[in-house]
């Protein structure tokens, strides 16, 4: 089903997010039809690093696609750049950041890092995306796919929301295959009272208050935030093992396993950034006991005012029914408030814990674009499989019994999560 609905889906107490996020309607791109920028395809990052650092600046612009979470991903995946970059008048209006790696279908050119993305919009000027009409977009792909010939066979641009923060995403403007998975977001008020407000208020503070009573009944607890290279390095060891145990428990696959991913998490970490720009904090629930026992750990990014969830884990035995997780997201959250976040994003799949914080559901996209024959054929295929996941997930019971017959099937309790 091609497809451009609204990409929020909000509880009648939350329309006014609905408002506030995306106020611009898609006719609004509609306009006479420009001359189509000049295309032009680097394979490294050096001759557009100051056209990227100004494009990336707009709050519509995805943190993902920012260039120092890219390069952080190209120094350790090493893969081939194909940097796509449109200019209008010598100015550039608009950067594809892709990588192109080979598949079973063909040689496929994606975001970067497009693996361990929670969302892309790609970078653009907000001017050019509100100026930009269906004619236009249909010359600008046309362009790109001469620029790619014979370096591959299919640029396949995921998860992306209709319109991000106000501003549409113009990639999506003739229409896209909806992901199967949603992203998850909560937006954020001064206090953390107004905030639960827009939830179930009553049991969040139910839950946390008996947190709090079963961490300090085994003896108390440090919400901590890594501060130097050694407590970051520290934080990620203990959550890459931590994942490793619960997904070998479901007999899942573990996308944290490989060591060059590690080392991007790492550089990720370390980098530095403006304030209040975060490419990744590391927080952590530790126990006040001899080994100071880390029970619960989240990778958060953060731009302006927006902060996404990155990843989680949680020991859940050391304080059996305190739900570890949930009692550090609540912590997180109450400081997020207080520094002015105005949206807590816990990023795209399906969770129940995710589902209990968050009024608001943005249904994501994906965009084909055939290179080739071959590509041509690969996309019918990766889109044919994305409609029948996406067709499966909206059938909550369907869904659930897959999870459970898989979980018989290999003996390990069903997961909570689209993985």
């Amino acid at each position: 089903m091609r497809t451009a609905p609204a990409d929020l889906m909000v509880s009648p107490a939350n329309k006014d997010v609905l408002t506030r996020m995306n106020a611009i309607p898609m006719e609004a791109a509609a306009s006479q039809a420009r001359p189509a920028p000049d295309i032009c395809v680097y394979h490294s990052f050096e001759p557009v690093e100051q056209e990227w650092r100004m494009l990336e600046a707009g709050r519509h612009v995805s943190l993902h696609q920012s260039l120092t979470w890219c390069k952080a991903w190209a120094a350790n995946m090493s893969p081939e750049l194909a940097i796509v970059v449109g200019r209008m008048r010598g100015r550039t209006v608009f950067i594809l950041p892709l990588e192109i790696v080979s598949t079973d279908l063909g040689r496929i050119a994606r975001f970067i890092g497009a693996r361990h993305s929670n969302l892309n919009t790609g970078l653009f000027n907000e001017s050019f995306a509100l100026g930009l009409s269906k004619a236009d977009l249909k010359a600008i792909f046309s362009s790109i796919r001469q620029q790619m010939a014979g370096r591959a066979d299919l640029i396949q641009l995921t998860n992306m929301p209709q319109t991000w923060r106000g501003v549409p995403v113009p990639w999506l403007y003739p229409g896209g295959i909806e992901n199967q998975n949603k992203a998850y977001q909560l937006p954020l008020r001064p206090t953390m009272d107004e905030t639960l407000e827009q939830i179930h208020a009553k049991r969040k503070r139910k839950l946390y208050r008996k947190s709090i009573r079963q961490f300090e009944a085994a003896g108390g607890y440090d919400h901590v935030t890594a501060e130097t290279p050694e407590e970051k390095d520290a934080l990620l060891t203990a959550f890459f093992r931590q994942k490793a145990q619960r997904l070998q428990a479901m007999h899942l696959p573990n996308p944290f396993r490989e060591d060059n991913v590690q080392a991007f998490f790492r550089d990720a970490a370390h980098s530095s950034q403006e304030a209040p720009n975060t490419a990744l904090s590391l927080h952590a629930l530790r126990m006040k006991d001899d080994d100071r026992t880390i029970v619960a750990i989240a990778g958060l990014s953060r731009k302006g005012d927006h902060v996404i969830c990155q990843f989680g884990s949680v020991e859940d035995d050391i304080v059996p029914g305190a739900s570890p997780g949930e009692f550090l997201y609540y912590l997180i959250i109450e400081e997020a408030c207080a520094n002015r976040v105005a949206l807590f994003d816990f990023g795209i799949g399906y969770q129940l814990y995710k589902k209990s914080w968050c009024p608001v559901e943005t249904q994501h996209y994906d965009v084909m674009i055939p290179v080739s024959l071959r590509g041509r054929i690969g996309a019918s295929a990766i889109s044919a499989a994305t409609r029948l996941k996406a067709a499966i997930k909206r059938n909550r019971p369907l869904y659930a019994l897959i999870q459970r017959l898989r979980a018989d099937k290999q003996g390990s309790p069903a997961p909570d999560q689209d993985d």
